[in-house]
Parts: C-alpha cells; structure tokens; sequence
C-alpha cells in the first residue's frame, strides 16, 4: 500500500474533494448564524454541528476510493486507448524513424590503465599529479 499524496493534477475522486472542507465550514458558520437569529437556538449552542460537519467530510474523503490516483512526481497515467510503448516492437507506429544526425556511432573503448606505481618518476623525483 503506497501512502496517499493529494496532488492538484490528479482526478481520482479522493483528489477531486480536497477543496470541499473550507466551502463547508462557511456555508455551515453561515446557517448556524442565520438559525441563531430567527429562533431561539443561539450560537453558543449550535457550533458542535460545525464539528460534526467537519467530520463528515473527513470520513467522506477517507471511503472515497482512490482507484486513478498518481502521486505527485508520478506521470499520469497515458491517455484512453494509447499504450506505452506501442504494441508491435520498434516497427510500429512512429517509432520507426531514423534518427536526423544520420547513423549512430560508438565510440571506441577506453584505453586500459597503465600499472599504477609509487609516485616517483624514472630518476627519483615525485611526481604529484
């Protein structure tokens, strides 16, 4: 199990609620408001509904499944109907098409390292570098 991420990019539906809390607390202060001034409930004893509004949209984003979702940093997924690489191996589709700077060319191998002395040249001296 990978741990969840909200990413903006994505459109899973775990995602897709990241915006509802603060719309919901507003709308939630604004009706416990609206109710303390036309009845006879004031405000000081209605606000535990803001907490359970609060966890209601908790729980609710938590079921949400997150089938579709990417991290952030991972590539979404490719779109409807295109597969990646293409079915068929290098002759399919546009992944036949020869390169521009022409054939490729490799480089020769690296020479082999001479043995390795003592830091001295041939008449004594050191040589550092």
């Amino acid at each position: 199990m990978s741990y969840y991420q909200p990413n903006p990019a994505c459109k899973c539906g775990r995602c897709s609620t990241r915006g509802l809390m603060g719309p919901a607390v507003l709308i939630t202060i604004g009706l416990l408001f609206l109710v303390a001034n036309v009845s006879e409930y004031p405000f000081h004893r209605t606000w535990p509904i803001l907490l359970i509004v609060i966890g209601a949209i908790k729980v609710g984003r938590y079921v949400i499944p997150e089938s579709g979702h990417f991290n952030p940093g991972q590539y979404p997924p490719p779109p409807y109907g295109v597969q990646y690489p293409p079915q068929g191996g290098p002759s399919a589709g546009a992944m036949n098409v020869s390169p521009a700077s022409g054939p490729v060319v490799t480089p020769p191998p690296a020479p082999v390292a001479g043995e390795l002395g003592d830091g001295r040249g041939g008449n004594g001296e050191v040589h550092n570098g």
